[in-house]
């Protein structure tokens, strides 16, 4: 073999030697950096898990009895109330359970609508006799939508519903602590209400 080839070997076999090494180093860098991102990864993992076991979730209130609540059923030509069964949690009181699911509307695949204006809050329920006396926030006149059947309806929603309990066949309505001529003009709600059944099937 001649010198010169001999030295070509030897460079080449040096580059191809150098250019190994350096890929190896390459990778050698590259997995520290991966081991080293994976390692943080698997710290901030444990710290978000600890973080997570520390927080309190809250527990819903188990289920009690059924109440029975009185929502709109509304139709092309015509709109009545329509009693529904609804479950309230066992630590509220079932009458004032029936409040609350009330202001709180139908479930939305119920198909139903709600008869309390949004905002609308029970400041009190007191019980004398067959009487109940109920005592909203000023929102139910506030935030009603208006119309005179629109009324009956909710006057009704809320009178039928507190009659269903043994013992109710009255309700007066109070408004900020104070009796109201009415909520919209039409029906009034000065004087105690009975039950409206007529309220219950379709015009």
């Amino acid at each position: 073999m001649q010198k010169w080839h001999f030295w070509i070997a030897v460079l080449a076999a040096l580059i191809l030697a150098g250019w190994s090494i350096g890929i190896s180093l390459r990778l050698s860098r590259n997995m520290s950096s991966i081991e080293r991102a994976l390692d943080r990864a698997f710290e901030d993992l444990i710290t978000l898990s600890r973080r997570i076991s520390e927080m309190e979730v809250p527990e819903e209130s188990p289920l009690g009895p059924e109440v029975t609540v009185y929502y709109v059923k509304s139709t092309a030509t015509e709109s009545y109330l329509v009693p529904v069964r609804q479950r309230i949690p066992v630590d509220v009181e079932p009458m004032r359970g029936s409040l609350d699911a009330l202001i709180r509307g139908p479930s939305p695949e119920s198909g139903l609508e709600r008869t309390i204006p949004q905002g609308t809050k029970v400041r009190s329920l007191e019980v004398k006799d067959d009487l109940a006396i109920i005592d909203f926030s000023q929102e139910l006149i506030t935030n009603f939508v208006g119309g005179s059947w629109n009324e009956a309806l909710l006057v009704g929603s809320i009178v039928n519903t507190l009659t269903e309990f043994p013992g109710i066949t009255r309700c007066q309505i109070l408004i900020e602590g104070e009796r109201q001529g009415s909520i919209g003009g039409h029906i009034g709600i000065d004087t105690p209400q009975e039950r409206a059944t007529e309220l219950t099937v379709p015009r």
